[in-house]
């Protein structure tokens, strides 16, 4: 009996050991509000940024970054504005379970609902500290907040909407320290280590968002993409060359800035992207980011059709949160927009005009080729009737002249002969 129960709690706690699982700060969020999480379980492969995906309905772009502190991840995100119900999935890495080896997607739903009670964003949410720091804060409500941080205090005032920054000094930290700070209800995870300690993973501080586009458009349109470069490091990066590596003519693509000269720390800037494709064809290619040492990049998955139904695509960009109505109107299907489309929630809207696309010419030409065909008759019946033979003649002149010794009004002038 002994064995059996020491049996029931080994297989328990191995089943405890190979559960993943990504636990939420709380269940439901205000919009802008910061998610935080942590995510548990024996990972085979490093969980990257690249890894995780919020959707609402489709993949969102969300501001977001990931820490590994010794066996577990630390998640957070600047979550959008607009209400609903979101899903975090972790995709495309490995992880034990009771059963064994798993690749699945690892799921986790809250749902972003407005409510009357103040909130913060607060960015980042966690920090990986060498030097001095500062954390971003925004309020949806003029408030004044206590800080606490290493058993100090300080008060900030927030005006509504206004993002401050709160600077906080660790120069009396000899050793490695695990702390938070403590804002309101909000307690924001802090690893303070010398250079020589690596205790803490990093990710990439330096990436587009989204990382990825996929997307099926029609042919012949102009499609506008608007993307983030982003710096989550703590020092500015200068000099940043944004190119494509696609030389295919049947596709032209626009990129407006093509140079940053600076982008500061924990900022972003947007990347404006304009596709033309000409020819009925998919393209994948990459679109770079590059300064000193350090490289962004995003992939791009473009297919081309010609049926509107058929549109469809992986991402909402940063449009987010805007209708069709905010930026300009759809177009019907017996209809084509003059300018360039941009990706909403709704789908493809026009900034420009819906103009009423031209009905097939082949009519016109089928026009033309019978009237062609008619005057081609007309002039080769002309052109027989002045080869006649001489006899035809003579005979034809020769009823013309009974005719009239008949009496009868013969028209057309007679010769003699």
């Amino acid at each position: 009996m002994k064995k059996l129960v020491l049996f029931i709690v080994l297989i328990f706690l191995i089943s405890l050991a190979s559960a993943v699982e990504i636990k939420l700060s709380k269940e439901e969020y205000a919009p802008s509000e910061t998610l935080q999480a942590e995510i548990y379980g024996n990972f085979l492969d490093t969980i990257k940024p690249e890894n995780i995906y919020f959707y609402r309905e489709r993949n969102v772009p969300v501001i977001y970054d990931t820490l590994k502190l010794k066996d577990k991840y630390l998640l957070y995100a600047l979550l959008p504005t607009k209400e609903g119900n979101y899903t975090i999935k972790i995709k495309n890495t490995r992880y034990e379970t009771e059963t064994g080896l798993s690749d699945s997607e690892i799921v986790k739903e809250f749902s972003v609902k407005t409510t009357n009670e103040t909130i913060l964003s607060i960015n980042p949410g966690f920090i990986a500290a060498r030097e001095d720091f500062y954390i971003k804060i925004k309020a949806n409500k003029n408030l004044n907040i206590d800080i606490e941080f290493l058993e100090k205090k300080q008060n900030s005032s927030l005006i509504e909407n206004k993002e401050e920054k709160i600077y906080f000094s660790i120069a009396e930290i000899k050793n490695y320290t695990e702390t938070n700070i403590k804002i309101q209800s909000y307690n924001i995870p802090v690893f303070i280590f010398p250079d020589e300690i690596q205790v803490v993973e990093e990710t990439t501080k330096f990436r587009f968002s989204p990382q990825e586009i996929e997307a099926t458009i029609l042919k012949g349109e102009s499609y506008f993409f608007k993307v983030a470069l982003i710096n989550l490091g703590k020092k500015d990066i200068n000099n940043i060359a944004i190119s494509t590596n696609i030389s295919d003519k049947d596709l032209e693509i626009k990129i407006e800035p093509s140079f940053l000269s600076q982008l500061k720390s924990e900022e972003r800037e947007f990347v404006n992207l304009t596709f033309t494709p000409s020819k009925l064809k998919n393209f994948s290619f990459f679109v770079f980011a590059s300064a000193e040492n350090l490289s962004a990049e995003l992939k791009l998955s473009i297919g081309l059709t010609e049926n509107i139904s058929d549109v469809n695509y992986s991402i909402v960009g940063y449009t987010e949160g805007k209708t069709c109505e905010d930026i300009g109107k759809f177009c019907t299907a017996e209809e084509k927009c003059d300018a360039t489309l941009v990706l909403t929630e709704e789908g493809y809207c026009c900034q420009g005009n819906c103009i009423e696309k031209r009905e097939s010419s082949s009519w016109l030409y089928g026009l033309i080729i019978i009237v062609i065909v008619v005057v081609g008759l007309i002039l080769f019946s002309l052109y027989m009737k002045k080869r006649q033979k001489p006899i035809d003649i003579l005979k034809e002149r020769q009823e013309k002249y009974e005719k009239r010794m008949k009496g009868e009004e013969v028209r057309g002038g007679l010769t003699k002969t």
